[in-house]
């Protein structure tokens, strides 16, 4: 299986072709902020490397090859310009899909079967307890805190947030995902 690195890079200009800066005055720490930082990849000023522009859709499965659900989009940190989570669309069953994050981590890509594979022992029934994902602006420290502990052994003390730890866990290692060079 060939692995590439990821590649986020703007791709907007303003008149002059700069980048296009954005600012923001909120503190990302701030437990009630929406996580300003996150935003999602296909509808934002960024695209990903084209080479990987053709998995939105792709179906996502569990380690036994089950199918889970679809892939939607990516969250991504714009300061850091580094995938987080991918977007899923669990189906719950035939009238009801739930959007979820699964971090970056957690998932592998196979590309020679075009699918998105859950890592870890993970059920399906574990997946649907993930908290509910919107949009980004509804999503909250507390959502990604909880979303960890699905995939994770910690306990709830133990997960705690500071944007400058808290995406430097293996959990958000996209070269997992990816593969490397």
């Amino acid at each position: 299986m060939t692995r590439h690195r990821i590649m986020i890079q703007k791709w907007k200009y303003d008149e002059v072709g700069q980048d296009i800066k954005r600012s923001t005055s909120r503190d990302p720490n701030e437990i009630s902020a929406p996580l300003e930082h996150l935003e999602e990849l296909k509808n934002s000023d960024y695209k990903i490397d084209d080479h990987f522009s053709q998995i939105y859709g792709w179906q996502v499965v569990d380690t036994t090859g089950a199918r889970v659900g679809k892939m939607k989009d990516f969250l991504f940190d714009k300061t850091q310009k580094r995938i987080r989570y991918l977007v899923v669309g669990l189906e719950i069953n035939v009238k009801e899909d739930k959007d979820v994050l699964i971090p970056i981590g957690r998932a592998e890509l196979n590309q020679q079967e075009q699918k998105i594979v859950v890592q870890e022992q993970v059920s399906f029934e574990k997946l649907k307890t993930l908290p509910t994902y919107k949009n980004v602006k509804s999503l909250a420290i507390e959502d990604e805190k909880e979303t960890l502990l699905i995939f994770s052994s910690k306990q709830k003390e133990e997960t705690s947030y500071t944007q400058g730890n808290f995406y430097n866990q293996q959990d958000f290692n996209e070269t997992t995902f990816f593969g490397s060079d």
